[in-house]
């Protein structure tokens, strides 16, 4: 178990600016964010296959088509 403080300290995700306060400002934050969580997932891909993990690889798998498919939308939306 841990607390929501524990998690801030353990992750590898920029802290989300303060400044973002217009609608393109914080979906240009949230992007790359999304872009950073989604490249650690398919490390943790690669690294599960090095580990001949196949259960671990395919948790991940999935994560990750579902992190992907968030920073699609995102994306759209700074294109849009």
């Amino acid at each position: 178990t841990g607390t929501v403080r524990m998690a801030a300290e353990a992750t590898t995700l920029p802290e989300f600016p303060v400044d973002a306060r217009d609608g393109q400002a914080n979906l240009k934050a949230l992007a790359e964010r999304w872009a950073a969580y989604a490249a650690s997932t398919r490390a943790a891909i690669a690294r599960a296959g090095q580990l001949d993990d196949p259960t671990s690889e395919d948790l991940f798998t999935e994560i990750s088509r579902e992190v992907d498919k968030g920073l699609y939308f995102i994306e759209a939306h700074l294109q849009g």
